[in-house]
């Protein structure tokens, strides 16, 4: 069987070792944890039934969690330079809120785009 074809938690054996399927392209020891990528075409021997039902918790993130974190630090940010305003002149000040802006315009540009 090959290693894209495993169920995410389900045991296979390679090489002698026992592994577990934690994502599309890595693998678990199920001794020690170290994690091992994992090529799709791999041919391993499935173990036992999948442990689906349990997996470990995916390092994954919501969209909208990114998107409450990403704002949070830009009004942060933003706070840090209005504390600058009386040692900056306006137009200094103006500027670098602008490469802010524009800086969150692309990191929000490029999340939309995946």
């Amino acid at each position: 069987m090959k290693f894209m074809d495993l169920a995410l938690g389900q045991k296979f054996e390679l090489e002698g070792e026992i592994y577990v399927r934690t994502g599309p392209l890595v693998a678990s020891h199920a001794e020690n944890s170290k994690q091992r990528f994992m090529a799709r075409y791999v041919s391993v021997t499935p173990l036992g039934e999948s442990t689906s039902a349990s997996p470990q918790p995916a390092n994954t993130l919501s969209s909208g969690k990114v998107n409450i974190a990403f704002e949070n630090y830009h009004a942060q940010c933003l706070g840090a330079l209005e504390q600058l305003d009386a040692e900056l002149p306006p137009d200094r000040l103006g500027a670098l809120r602008k490469q802010i802006e524009q800086a969150r315009q692309t990191f929000l540009d490029t999340l939309n785009r995946e």
